[in-house]
């Protein structure tokens, strides 16, 4: 039997997360957790422990490119994925920091899912 997974979910934007809720939530063997902005990641990370954070880049406050560098501090086994629907060339250049890890929004539908996948352990894979 599967372990089920544990996708957090951080946008400032309600409907953003409402949204990408309602898409990982199709996937039956992930829970789907979600948090308003950097520092409400940081409390739910520490909460749930999560297996992965999608983390939007542009927020107020702290930004998910800091939230990310927390993460990792605090959470090192946690996989994180950028998205953003515009960055800069510096925060492109940061993205890179977390191999490749970033979706654009754009591209959420298509690309997200099989990106989570490919982050999860084996373990946590449908049967």
């Amino acid at each position: 039997m599967s372990t089920p997974a544990k996708i957090l979910v951080v946008d400032d934007q309600p409907l953003v997360r409402y949204t990408l809720r309602r898409l990982l939530a199709q996937q039956s063997h992930w829970e789907i957790y979600e948090a308003a902005n950097g520092k409400a990641a940081l409390d739910r990370v520490s909460e749930i422990d999560p297996d992965v954070v999608v983390l939007d880049i542009v927020m107020p406050g702290m930004n998910g490119l800091a939230a990310a560098k927390e993460i990792h501090r605090v959470a090192p086994r946690t996989k994180i994925i950028l998205i953003s629907s515009h960055y800069t060339t510096q925060e492109a250049a940061k993205v890179a920091f977390f191999n490749g890890n970033f979706v654009p929004k754009s591209e959420i539908g298509t690309k997200l899912i099989p990106t989570i996948n490919c982050l999860l352990p084996e373990e946590s894979h449908p049967n």
